[in-house]
């Protein structure tokens, strides 16, 4: 499925909807439609643009080779203090579990209680326990670090596609890409990660994808389309809602927004960029301080959401040096047919 394009740059998709994978999930079905829309089998058009809840750029053909479908459930529980990492797939609606920064495969995280349809973006809290949006079904299901399914938290009228965890509170933020009667999206706040979510709706932009927190400083940025469908990067913190603009960067496609410890900065990703994924250093007032550019090979040309974890990055099945980017310094062997998001954990005792 494709997200909605700018105003400067409407793509016809429908020629190449044959090759992407998820557009049969059912998404468009659950869209209800504006009085100016019409739903076509792309997704919703609405005033010229089509809209559907996937975070992929659609100038990307292909994401992830489809050569050897994981399947197999998790098997045994994960040791203690073992960093793993979490990969969500999309296109055949599993999540499937790593050890990092190594690679080697462990199994699949069982599915919630309401299935799992078009899991996306994915994030992992102090404790060790993995955050994944589920899209299609409008909840955020939370796993333990050892794969044990732990709760669902709803996300009543709203498709989730991206979290991040507040280090200093606990907060869960979750960004909507667009509610499910078709109208903006936005952000959803869980305290404590538990319970219902305060739900706010950003009066600058209509899609919001990924969204994380600058350290711990409680304040949120995230990246979207603004209401003229331009890729844009938003804040919120105590009820004020502020576009960013970004000195010494353009953004051509909306996607990763993380955390980077090790640069004390934001790493903002583009993926309208085609030499190489690449990841702006992004200071709190909106300064681009440096950039980190991946080598770019079949499976990790296009990476929604990135995750930086310490010296590492990783992007798609690929694991690189953070903030040095090159090649990867490890490709997980990966059967993913429409990789999206990623989380790192640590397991606790």
């Amino acid at each position: 499925m494709h997200p909605a394009q700018s105003a400067k740059n409407v793509l016809s998709i429908a020629a190449a909807s044959a090759l992407l994978s998820g557009c049969s999930s059912g998404a468009a079905s659950q869209l209800a439609p504006g009085a100016n829309s019409a739903v076509g089998a792309t997704g919703i058009t609405h005033h010229g643009h089509v809209f559907t809840t996937s975070v992929l750029n659609p100038k990307f053909p292909r994401r992830e080779s489809n050569t050897q479908l994981r399947t197999h459930p998790l098997h045994g529980k994960i040791a203690a203090n073992v960093k793993t990492l979490w990969l969500s797939d999309s296109g055949v609606n599993d999540i499937q579990i790593y050890t990092f920064p190594s690679g080697t495969y462990i199994g699949t995280a069982p599915p919630p209680p309401e299935g799992l349809s078009e899991p996306q973006g994915m994030c992992s809290d102090k404790a060790g326990d993995v955050f994944v949006t589920n899209t299609n079904k409008s909840t955020i299901d939370e796993y333990a670090g050892n794969g044990t399914f732990m709760q669902a938290l709803s996300d009543p009228g709203e498709f989730p596609v991206g979290c991040g965890v507040d280090p200093a509170s606990g907060t869960l933020a979750v960004s909507n890409i667009i509610s499910t009667s078709d109208n903006a999206g936005g952000i959803s706040l869980y305290k404590n990660a538990s319970g219902s979510p305060r739900q706010f709706t950003d009066p600058n932009m209509f899609e919001v994808f990924s969204i994380a927190y600058y350290g711990s400083t409680g304040k949120l940025y995230y990246s979207g389309f603004d209401n003229s469908f331009d890729a844009a990067i938003s804040s919120y913190a105590n009820g004020t809602f502020k576009i960013v603009t970004l000195n010494g960067a353009t953004i051509g496609f909306p996607g990763t927004v993380a955390w980077a410890n090790k640069t004390k900065s934001l790493a903002i990703g583009d993926q309208g960029t085609f030499t190489g994924p690449t990841f702006y250093h992004v200071k709190a007032n909106g300064n681009v301080t440096g950039s980190t550019v991946l080598a770019c090979a079949s499976g990790y040309c296009d990476v929604p959401q990135a995750t930086v974890k310490g010296k590492y990055i990783v992007a798609g099945t690929g694991v690189f040096a953070y903030p040095a980017g090159g090649n990867p310094l490890f490709i997980i062997s990966t059967g993913l047919d429409e990789g999206i998001g990623s989380a790192v954990s640590v397991v606790k005792q």
